[in-house]
């Protein structure tokens, strides 16, 4: 007799109920997050991780991609070669590649990792790519405006896997036309078109960067400023 297949549902709820128990006695929060930008749910095991891919992943104009669950990489330190994990492996638009540590505390060049941080340079060197480490220093004073921007994800997120592709085209003519504003007048240009929709749509362009709208002095809502880039 076939086994049948476990669900979409069942197969995440023994992803995120694993990932739960591989924090062992931490008492970090566990997100489960989809992107956009990657087309595809994540699980990030700590507040310090939502900040890193939000500010600097998701909703950096200049990614393309990332993969926040990338395979163990080989390199060596001072003593051994030994197998690390990075916490996201990220491609540029202009074609660069960067790698990605997020850690708690402060300081990059402290004892505490040490042997990481060289295992991890020196592999990034040899294949070329940029290796970036995220303390607490670089991501506190972007919590503010990363929070801000879950509002427009979860926009994003409801029409997942949607194209509306009638509504996109009048939207971005409609973009183009302005070039500027904001995001009442946009509603107002389309009300035919379901509004939740259209702040979807406004929600993705953004986070392609084909829309910049710029969430660093107020939170997201009818009156947030944009720009187009095309």
């Amino acid at each position: 007799m076939t086994k049948p297949k476990a669900s979409l549902k069942s197969s995440l709820r023994k992803t995120v109920i694993g990932a739960y128990r591989a924090r062992g006695k931490g008492k970090s929060n566990l997100w489960l997050v989809t992107s956009i930008k990657t087309n595809q749910d994540w699980i990030l095991p700590s507040d310090r991780q939502l900040v890193h891919w939000i500010y600097y992943l998701e909703t950096n104009q200049d990614v393309i991609d990332f993969d926040l669950a990338p395979e163990p990489i080989l390199s060596h330190d001072d003593n051994e070669v030994r197998s690390t994990e990075l916490d996201a492996i990220v491609n540029l638009k202009n074609k660069h590649q960067e790698w990605h540590e997020v850690k708690a505390g402060k300081g990059k060049d402290g004892a505490t990792n040490r042997s990481q941080f060289l295992a991890q340079a020196a592999a990034s060197s040899k294949n070329q790519a940029s290796y970036l480490r995220f303390d607490d220093d670089d991501l506190k004073s972007k919590v503010k405006v990363s929070m801000r921007w879950l509002k427009p994800i979860s926009f994003a997120s409801v029409i997942k896997g949607q194209e509306h592709l009638q509504c996109r085209t009048v939207l971005v003519m409609h973009l183009k036309n302005l070039k500027s504003g904001n995001i009442r007048q946009i509603l107002d240009l389309m009300t035919e078109y379901d509004s939740d929709v259209v702040i979807g749509l406004i929600s993705r362009l953004a986070i392609e960067g084909i829309l910049n709208v710029d969430l660093n002095k107020c939170t997201f809502g009818l009156l947030s400023p944009w720009k187009y880039h095309g």
